[in-house]
């Protein structure tokens, strides 16, 4: 115990040369390739393209959007999209130049193509990381009647930070967030739908969230349980709270892997509650800490990444106390509370 206190106190005095860690998030924006949006702000060269007309199973271009006329567009058009393409004479493919080779990236109709060239327009003068203009055309298109525009707009909602996503304005009931929800073909989505099923608010909704949340507890490791967590914080309040605490915190069969997604979805929370959720969470998390010093490497993991140093005391404390006995709990909570410190 003696090593591990010297060790934690020259990670303290290391920690304040040390940057605060950019943590990925479990849940939230979990789409990290880019999508159709980001190809048309970003990419260096874009094309519209079709069929060949001397050979259908190449594609050759017929509009360039950015860049020049393409000499090594080496594309091959499948079956469906030969077929497609043919009964719709005024349709194409957009394709984006990613380094050496070209990315088909849309599906070029009547529905997108309007929405490709508001983003042509207006893209240029979207600010990098979130913003307010592309966060609001997006939103726009939640309930699209063309699938692929929805799915593309649940893509660009879920990079908003949680704050902004609260903020939006909700056109998808609780039947269409749970339309096909446990399908494969919908397994991206999942989370984001999740999320918003908190923010519609509705019994229908608390019951969905209740259930899973059930299922959940019982069940092995899910990649919705974060997101529905925060749904569930979001429709009850300090009661989600301490459902959250009773089904998982509390529970020393639950294992760490799992509840870091309830932690997280507690850290965001914190980030945009009141001061009294702000107290039931933290509450929550140090009769967590208390009965599993373990689980002190999740908070701080969790709550460092969003700059939110509310649990440094405690953890700190618990590091006087010398509770942690291994190198793994160890180093991310010294890392975070030295980092409170030089932000405080």
């Amino acid at each position: 115990m003696a090593r591990a206190r010297m060790t934690a106190l020259a990670l303290l005095t290391a920690v304040s040369l040390a940057a605060t860690p950019a943590l990925p998030c479990a849940f939230h924006n979990v789409l990290p390739e880019r999508t159709a949006a980001d190809w048309l702000v970003e990419g260096s060269a874009l094309v519209l393209a079709r069929p060949d007309p001397e050979n259908p199973f190449a594609f050759a271009p017929v509009e360039v959007l950015r860049g020049e006329v393409p000499s090594d567009l080496d594309a091959f058009v499948d079956s469906v999209s030969r077929r497609r393409l043919a009964a719709a004479p005024e349709n194409s493919v957009l394709f984006a130049r990613d380094g050496a080779r070209w990315v088909q990236v849309a599906y070029v109709d009547a529905d997108f193509r309007p929405v490709m060239r508001r983003i042509l327009k207006e893209g240029p003068e979207w600010t990098s990381g979130f913003d307010a203009r592309r966060f609001a055309l997006f939103a726009g298109l939640q309930d699209h009647r063309d699938r692929e525009l929805r799915n593309l707009a649940l893509r660009e909602i879920d990079k908003a930070p949680y704050a902004e996503l609260r903020r939006i304005k909700l056109r998808l009931g609780v039947a269409a967030l749970m339309e096909n929800f446990y399908t494969p073909v919908n397994a991206p989505y999942q989370p984001i739908r999740a999320l918003l099923l908190g923010l519609e608010g509705s019994e229908a909704a608390r019951r969905v969230i209740h259930s899973t949340l059930e299922g959940a507890a019982h069940g092995g490791q899910s990649p919705t349980l974060g997101a529905f967590a925060t749904a569930l914080v979001e429709i009850d309040g300090a009661e989600g709270v301490a459902l959250l605490e009773e089904k998982f915190l509390a529970d020393p069969a639950q294992p760490l892997a799992k509840l870091e997604l309830v932690v997280e979805a507690l850290a965001i929370q914190h980030g945009v509650g009141s001061a009294a959720l702000q107290g039931r969470i933290s509450a929550a998390l140090q009769g967590f800490v208390q009965t599993r010093p373990e689980g002190a490497a999740l908070v701080a993991r969790q709550f460092i990444s969003r700059r939110d140093w509310s649990q440094a005391a405690t953890l700190e404390a618990m590091m006087q106390a010398q509770r942690f006995t291994s190198s793994e709990t160890l180093l991310p909570v010294a890392i975070y509370v030295g980092q409170a410190k030089q932000a405080m």
